[in-house]
């Protein structure tokens, strides 16, 4: 399990509004609370002309209080054969999504067991991948097979029983997974051998030294070939395998547009500090869908392309994610904000690197239009909340901490508490709660106003300035409306082009200047709407 602990909720409360709330994955229950994944070893058979998967997964897990009956997480859907404890079958019933399984004993806090769940069955096709998820069965231009997984919408428990919760990560994995002996097997973490299966298949063994969340559990087939590189550290000039499984016919391409990943881990490095999984390596392989972060193992599918900055937006966002969603996970789904604000963010960071931050204020505004405010961002917990019905988390989240860095106008204290908070919550899980609570302490401003008007209104602040002519002199008049309680931003003005800062509030404040003076605020650098008069 990520180490993380849940505080004191100081709030109320991309994905897709057709997935629904699943409060079976989304409650923590003391039949699911019981247990603490220390490791899941995977075996999986991937049969693509019958689209149907079989295997086993042998979960290692740490007793946290006594218990004898356990929830595990496997959609109806799929078959358990059955459940091995102790090398003895285990009985076991089904309650909708989740397998319910009683022990004939009472398992002790603090003790160490094994489960052995034997599972099969045609897992969920997903429907518009990775956004409505499932897998995906496919063919390339070869008509060779080509398969993918893509989860995180809609859980892992589609087709592997588990604990599927966000909080539970199991500290470690290994996966064994077999492919038709024409195709490649790939998952994450580092191959460590391919043996010979079942006549006319073949296994690929996986391993992850590192915690690994349930969606980011990846598989991929298909007719790969693979590129390999390194990347050396700046921090410590230890060197990483960079590897890339393409479909063989895009692998001249794929070598030279791939060589932008050393770019981005360079400024990332920069940015959040070193590469979180650099003993797992760094992986990306080609899929039939455009992209997701299985932590890595990132799934590719942009077609080799760039975007008008010059640079593959699948490949820096979903590496973004390593950072913020793999390594920084959120508590619960309501919170995926963390993940997703944060690391669209982390491009413009990557836009600043190397083009400076008048170019990353231009991608910046780029994005702006595709705020929505359609709803909140910030979900109801407890329900495996997946029902945004826009992308507000992406822009409408990064366009908060562009708020957020403007408004502190102190870029050493904003960068270096953006590399503290990756370091600070390295492979843990996190809630709304702390990520305020951390950037108020290592900041010393409240944020808390500022956090709760982004991810828990639709409302965007209305900055009002009115100004009129009194005795020769312009006097101006400004305040926020369609605020929080609370809400204020110290925001940068110019007079004759000369720039001043002015803590707006909600209550009116009027500064004067001289009768011919400009008095203007920018609108590209914080997240507000502007409604001047003049009288």
């Amino acid at each position: 399990m990520k180490k993380g602990f849940l505080i004191l909720f100081l709030f109320p409360l991309f994905s897709n509004a057709s997935q629904p709330e699943n409060k079976q994955l989304g409650k923590l229950n003391a039949k699911r609370s019981c247990i603490d994944v220390l490791h899941y070893n995977i075996t999986v058979k991937v049969e693509p002309d019958k689209r149907m998967i079989s295997g086993n997964n042998t979960i290692t897990f740490k007793t946290v209080f006594d218990f004898n009956i356990l929830q595990l997480d496997f959609a109806e859907t799929m078959v358990v054969d059955s459940i091995l404890y102790k090398n003895k079958k285990i009985e076991f019933k089904r309650d909708n999504n989740a397998i319910i399984i009683k022990f004939n004993e009472m398992l002790k806090s603090s003790s160490i067991d094994k489960l052995k769940i034997y599972f099969k069955g045609n897992p969920q096709i997903a429907k518009l991948p990775p956004w409505q998820g499932g897998f995906v069965w496919s063919k390339d231009s070869l008509q060779n097979d080509w398969v993918g997984l893509a989860c995180e919408s809609i859980g892992a428990s589609i087709w592997l029983p588990c604990k599927d919760h966000w909080t539970d990560e199991s500290d470690s994995m290994t996966m064994h997974l077999t492919v038709p002996e024409n195709l490649t097997g790939v998952s994450n973490g580092k191959l460590i051998g391919v043996t010979n299966a079942d006549k006319g298949y073949k296994t690929f063994h996986w391993q992850v030294l590192n915690t690994i969340n349930n969606y980011d559990i990846s598989i991929n087939v298909g007719k790969y070939e693979l590129i390999q590189d390194s990347y050396e550290f700046v921090q410590d000039k230890s060197k990483m395998p960079l590897n890339y499984y393409v479909l063989a016919y895009n692998k001249d391409k794929a070598k030279e547009h791939f060589k932008q990943v050393k770019y981005m881990l360079l400024a990332f490095e920069h940015f959040f500090g070193k590469y979180p999984f650099a003993n797992d390596g760094y992986k990306l392989v080609e899929t039939p869908f455009w992209g997701m972060e299985h932590q890595s193992c990132i799934a590719y599918g942009n077609n080799y392309k760039n975007n008008n900055f010059g640079f593959d937006f699948i490949i820096v966002h979903e590496s973004g994610h390593e950072w913020f969603g793999n390594s920084i996970t959120a508590f619960d789904p309501a919170d995926m904000w963390i993940h997703e604000s944060f690391t669209t963010y982390s491009e413009s960071l990557y836009v600043e690197y190397y083009n400076g931050k008048d170019k990353a204020v231009e991608y910046l505004i780029s994005q702006r239009p595709k705020i929505q405010n359609k709803s909140i961002i910030q979900g109801p917990r407890g329900v495996f909340y997946h029902g945004q019905e826009d992308a507000d988390m992406y822009y409408k989240g990064t366009w908060m901490l562009h708020t957020m860095r403007t408004v502190l106008n102190n870029d050493s204290l904003w960068f270096a508490t953006i590399k503290n908070f990756s370091k600070t919550y390295y492979h843990q899980t996190i809630s709304y709660s702390e990520v305020v609570l951390f950037f108020n302490q290592q900041t010393k401003y409240d944020w808390t106003p500022v956090f709760y008007q982004y991810l828990n209104t639709t409302k965007i602040p209305v900055l009002v300035y009115k100004t009129k002519i009194v005795k020769g002199k312009k006097q101006v008049s400004y305040y926020f409306k369609n605020a929080v309680k609370g809400f204020a931003l110290r925001i940068k003005v110019s007079i004759d082009n000369k720039i001043q800062a002015l803590t707006i509030t909600q209550k009116p404040q009027m500064i004067e200047i001289n009768a011919e003076s400009v008095f203007s605020v920018s609108s590209n650098v914080y997240l507000i709407n502007i409604q001047s008069k003049s009288f």
